[in-house]
């Protein structure tokens, strides 16, 4: 590497729904292929091809400095729903956003900030102190070519949020060789959240891919901090993993991994070790149609502090000592894509031990999900979509929450740069024993309106 990384800039940014980075204005649907970038490629490639459900991004990205800026509402007819009382919030936003991005012959880098007030107009239920919020987001990777055989890839993303949106909700990730239930989980609360993934992969041959990857997660809250309250909202993981992918043919891959997962809720308070033998089936039913599928055994072992309610503080508890638990369980799960040239579908069914947000510490969670996407004009595109969630701790089975979420929303790009967006989000959860949320049911509506601009340009000139 011969070219020097050019300095980078300081900026502010945005965080509520988020932009996208295009750079020019296709007006047509995009290509049906993978993103062609002239620096180095991930040595493992998903067989589906077109993950995103976008159809007004374009397809090729090369080196460039994109800057954003972003301002719109939302209404939430009962965010944090921590009372009986609902809550229906006002939220305002604006903000603006910063990308840069190079690729060289054997390495590519980008580097994203984003960051904006948040101001809250309450208009029902108890008063919160979070009125005035700055938010932000930092990301950051690169894709070394070390040899012919080898390869390096990093990724870091930072969130800081006060958006009562961002209730707990799960968001599925493009499953790859070595993390084929990629999902998020967001907390019912403001938060701070750093994840980072490194992964070194080796090109066996043509056909074998070897690859070792580590994760580190940081989770904090800042709404509730009491062990009475919420002993478990707050989490440290870290991680590791191997995995081993075959091609058997143009349209046939199998594979296998170990997959090893520590979560750390509270400072100690609970802490999970959890174990995962998968193995992985990929298979092309068509060029346009993927299905994927997991499945293996998972061992959890977990250690609890036990406390008790002091009658005469201080302090507030009285520590009673420890319970351990350990149990197999199987985890699994299924994802389909298929796509074509105005139309998009993706569904997913994962079942995995896992974090359950922060509400139920370490729990088994369950989702089915599924989106359906469809350019319907020139310069329109529509998306509608659905989840359940099913979460239960694997430590007091009364104590777990489920929810399904029904969305739909629009996008419409009124010239080169600048672009709409409209949402809705009709939200139904129950819950029983959970640590923040009460039990019983509520529902939740939530409308949100962004208007948003792009402006890019190539690096170097």
């Amino acid at each position: 590497m011969t070219r020097r990384i050019v300095p980078l800039l300081m900026v502010v940014g945005m965080l509520c729904c988020s932009c996208a980075w295009a750079q020019t204005d296709t007006g047509t649907t995009t290509d049906t292929t993978a993103p062609v970038q002239p620096g180095p490629k991930p040595a493992y490639t998903y067989p589906d091809t077109t993950p995103s459900l976008d159809f007004l991004n374009g397809s090729i990205e090369n080196s460039s400095v994109t800057l954003g800026l972003h301002g719109g509402f939302a209404v939430d007819s009962n965010g944090y729903p921590n009372t009986n009382g609902s809550q229906t919030r006002w939220l305002t936003n604006v903000g603006a956003s910063i990308k840069l991005q190079q690729y060289l012959p054997k390495f590519s880098w980008n580097l994203g900030y984003t960051g904006g007030l948040q101001i809250y107009n309450q208009l029902s239920g108890p008063s919160n102190s979070s009125t005035n919020r700055y938010s932000q987001t930092a990301t950051a990777g690169f894709i070394w070519q070390l040899s012919r055989h080898w390869q390096l890839l990093a990724n870091n993303s930072f969130v800081e949020s006060a958006d009562p949106f961002d209730s707990f909700v799960t968001i599925p990730g493009t499953p790859t060789a070595n993390n084929p239930n990629a999902v998020a989980y967001l907390p019912l609360t403001q938060f701070l959240q750093n994840m980072g993934i490194v992964t070194l992969t080796n090109q066996l041959t043509k056909r074998d891919t070897l690859s070792f990857t580590g994760t580190a997660q940081l989770r904090r809250t800042s709404t509730y901090n009491t062990v009475t309250t919420v002993p478990f909202y707050n989490l440290t993981s870290y991680g590791g993993r191997f995995n081993y992918s075959h091609q058997m043919s143009a349209r046939l891959s199998l594979g296998g991994g170990y997959d090893y997962n520590s979560l750390d809720f509270g400072k100690g308070q609970q802490r999970s070790g959890i174990h995962t033998i998968q193995f992985t089936v990929d298979y092309l039913l068509q060029p346009n149609m993927t299905i994927s599928g997991w499945i293996g055994p998972q061992y959890t072992s977990t250690k609890t502090e036990v406390f008790f309610p002091n009658p005469f503080p201080p302090p507030a508890t009285i520590f009673l000592g420890e319970s351990h638990d350990s149990f197999w369980s199987t985890a699994a799960g299924l994802n389909f894509g298929w796509r074509d040239k105005r139309n998009a579908v993706r569904a997913g069914y994962s079942r995995s031990i896992s974090d359950g947000g922060g509400i139920t510490a370490t729990s088994q969670v369950n989702t089915v999900d599924a989106t359906y996407s469809r350019q319907l004009a020139r310069k329109w595109t529509g998306l509608v979509g659905g989840r359940y969630l099913n979460s239960t701790s694997t430590t007091q089975q009364n104590r777990k929450f489920s929810n399904y979420f029904l969305n739909a929303g629009a996008t419409y790009q009124i010239t080169k740069s600048f672009t709409a967006t409209a949402d809705y989000a009709r939200i139904h959860q129950s819950q029983s024993n959970a640590f923040v949320i009460n039990s019983g049911t509520y529902n939740d509506n939530r409308v949100g309106v962004t208007i948003s601009y792009q402006w890019s340009h190539p690096l170097g000139r």
